[in-house]
């Protein structure tokens, strides 16, 4: 079977989208699987760092999507889209024709960039004193609903003050470690640790 790749090559690495529709239907599983409104720009950057498509694709694919009502345009300002119930149907028939790999690097980049822009204020970090030690409950807010929210255990308040001053000035890393976890993508995990190893190890 001969497939023909009009897309454009320049930038993409090997394994990368090299036809339109298969960019096309990248943007409507990333939508899909967000879940929620994604500035265009998180999806773009994520493709273009990740080398996945060419940025001028990229763009005229968003046009064509919304011109065929296959995605929403949410928010003017904030270039925010969704996916339509037809974008919806395009994603979950056929979205397993795009590489795993590209899948999942794409979906975590644009968790990553999602992440970065929350102000650390919207997240929230509560200490719960309990019988035997405390109980730190940490939430990363995504809007109308939490990203992520875990509780930790430590013996004392010191040790959990801890916890919840190292949260506060770092959610998004956080949140990306433990993505790449989920997810089990070398290449995001690599950055994560990088992410990590740059914040240095000071005593507290």
């Amino acid at each position: 079977m001969n497939i023909e790749y009009d897309a454009i090559e320049e930038g993409i690495e090997p394994g990368g989208l090299r036809t339109t529709s298969s960019i096309r239907l990248l943007i409507c599983y990333i939508l899909d699987t967000m879940g929620k409104p994604v500035r265009q720009e998180y999806v773009v950057t994520a493709m273009t760092q990740n080398s996945i498509a060419n940025y001028f694709d990229i763009i005229d694919a968003f046009v064509d999507l919304r011109n065929k009502k296959n995605i929403i345009l949410v928010d003017k300002s904030q270039d925010t889209y969704t996916v339509s119930k037809t974008g919806k149907l395009i994603a979950s028939s056929l979205g397993d024709d795009l590489p795993l790999t590209i899948r999942e690097r794409a979906f975590a980049s644009v968790c990553d960039l999602f992440m970065r822009e929350q102000n650390k204020n919207e997240n929230s970090v509560e200490i719960i004193k309990q019988t035997r030690g405390y109980m730190v409950d940490c939430h990363i807010n995504g809007g109308d609903h939490d990203l992520l929210r875990f509780q930790l255990y430590v013996p004392d308040s010191k040790q959990a003050r801890l916890v919840k001053k190292n949260f506060q000035n770092n959610p998004e890393i956080i949140y990306k470690t433990m993505i790449a976890t989920i997810t089990r993508n070398s290449d995001f995990a690599k950055n994560a640790l990088e992410d990590i190893i740059n914040l240095g190890f000071k005593k507290n």
